[in-house]
């Protein structure tokens, strides 16, 4: 994101001094009005280009709130340590007067929250925050982060943030930002500048503070996710909520579906096992498992804490990769809409993008790093787009990521093809994968020049360098990226058979080690 400008610079007629406009403010003031700001620490002139080194420099920083709860999607930290009423207050006014000054017109803001026990006191929390920067906002309740996209995709808000904690364990929360657009407001891309004012240990408010009201927009969300299932056949599938919000919007669009639904942990619950373990869990998987087993269900699917992420189970109830279901859903999208684009995450198996092609869509290889994947979707105009975390991404569900589309998508796909789930995922596991494989350097430098030198020794091989280094051989292939700007390397290889995967690891890794010992010699 480019750097905030004032709206507009002009001579003043009379007497000839600068005059200016703050972002976010519609009336110019003098140069005098101007520093005079900057020495009171404005708020606004944080997200100012133009203001002095000097007030820059001058202002003091709040030790109650820590830089190390601004994330690269968000904020995040340990309950009551980090993340507590008073750090949350500046963070809603932080991030009202952030988006204010990007969009002077914006009036509103829409804000939903996970089922954790304080995750409602720090919505109402962070409406107040957001209430003192001069902007209304709008508490949708508990509800998936589904719902501030829709809300902002068809309602017009000046932004939305989500309060909750992710798959972390209960004592973690934390705060997720977007604009009115339904982009990700992340670290290098906003997050940084809503830092900057919430560390500001002077806070100032506006004149003009904004209302708080609550609406249910459950209802019209239903009816609009709906639409993605057409002419969806019946089927029995075993649904885990996994105690979270999911299991209301499942409760509301189950009446309207031909899904024979059948549920697990539809009890809502802010302390439960599935939370402070990877998604999906051991315990939700072998949940899972055992009910589709016993109902003898055509598949199974199991929703985050959030309801935000989801993983897909055959009819054996066997757990399938996420690139494997992203398979069926991609198939799906290109059927309807042949041509369209797929985005995907570079690690995943080269069966997904050969599953895509296959079915007349347009293969388009993404980042892995979560904040990038989810600029490469939005800015390829991507139909769908799938990483391997559980997200899935649709352009018609406003560029944002829904678990109930792809439920719905995947559900349409095995209803059309008539045919089990592991016979239509049976193809993406043809290729052996090595998983993925850390390998630490001496420095962040050194790093770097290792994926330099692998760069020249692959130069006549078919590569990319969309995130870390991409080579593709006859018979296997490879990525490896730098996590960040740290000393770790992250490897990926794929193969034809799993001998010709373990060839391609021996050789990858043998070529960094020849390299990092010739960087120390």
């Amino acid at each position: 994101m480019g750097e905030l400008v004032p709206q507009n610079r002009r001579t003043s007629a009379a007497g000839g001094s600068g005059q200016v406009t703050c972002p976010g403010e519609k009336y110019s003031i003098s140069r005098a009005i101007c520093r005079t700001r900057q020495h009171n620490q404005y708020p606004k002139c944080l997200l100012c280009p133009h203001r002095s080194e000097d007030a820059a420099g001058r202002t003091a920083i709040d030790p109650k709130v820590t830089t190390s709860i601004f994330r690269s999607t968000g904020v995040l930290g340990r309950v009551p340590e980090e993340i507590n009423e008073y750090v949350v207050r500046k963070i809603g006014l932080a991030a009202a007067q952030f988006l204010r000054a990007e969009n002077p017109a914006g009036s509103r803001l829409v804000v939903a929250c996970d089922l954790r026990e304080n995750s409602r006191g720090f919505t109402r929390i962070f409406c107040e925050g957001a209430n003192r920067g001069g902007i209304d906002t709008t508490n949708i309740g508990t509800v998936p982060p589904d719902l501030v996209a829709f809300a902002l995709g068809t309602d017009g808000c000046t932004g939305g943030a989500f309060i909750g904690g992710r798959n972390y364990a209960d004592n973690v929360n934390g705060v997720r930002l977007w604009r009115g657009n339904a982009a990700l407001v992340g670290f290098g891309v906003g997050l940084e500048k809503i830092a900057l004012i919430a560390r500001r240990l002077r806070t100032g408010h506006s004149r003009l503070p904004g209302e708080m009201k609550g609406v249910d927009l459950l209802g019209d969300y239903v009816s609009y996710v709906l639409k993605f299932a057409p002419n969806l056949a019946p089927l029995k599938v075993v649904v885990d909520a996994g105690c979270g919000s999911a299991g209301r919007v499942l409760d509301a669009a189950s009446a309207e579906l031909p899904l024979r639904i059948i549920p697990g942990h539809f009890d809502e619950d802010g302390h439960n096992e599935f939370l402070g373990r990877n998604f999906p869990s051991a315990a939700l998987v072998s949940s899972v498992k055992s009910r589709v087993r016993e109902a003898g269900a055509d598949l199974g699917a199991a929703f985050d804490f959030d309801g935000q992420r989801i993983a897909f189970f055959d009819e054996r109830g066997e757990l399938l990769r996420h690139d494997a279901a992203a398979g069926l859903i991609g198939a799906e999208v290109a059927a309807r809409a042949p041509g369209a684009a797929v985005a995907y995450d570079l690690r995943a198996s080269a069966a997904l993008r050969e599953r895509i092609a296959e079915h007349e869509g347009q293969p388009l290889p993404g980042p892995a790093t979560p904040l990038a994947f989810t600029q490469h979707f939005r800015r390829s105009d991507a139909a769908y787009g799938a990483d391997l975390t559980g997200l899935h991404y649709f352009k018609g569900f406003f560029r944002s990521p829904s678990a109930l589309v792809a439920l719905l998508l995947f559900c349409s796909y095995v209803s059309r093809e008539k045919q089990g789930v592991s016979e239509l995922a049976a193809d993406m596991d043809r290729y052996s994968q090595s998983g993925e494989i850390a390998i630490s350097l001496p420095s962040g430098e050194a790093a770097q020049e290792v994926l330099e030198k692998l760069r020249e020794e692959f130069l006549d091989a078919e590569r990319d360098m969309i995130d870390g280094l991409s080579v593709r051989q006859p018979d296997w292939w490879f990525n490896l990226r730098q996590r960040g700007s740290t000393a770790d390397l992250r490897l990926n290889v794929e193969g034809r058979t799993a001998r010709d995967q373990r060839r391609g690891r021996q050789t990858v890794e043998r070529l960094v080690s020849s390299i990092t010992s010739s960087m120390e010699q």
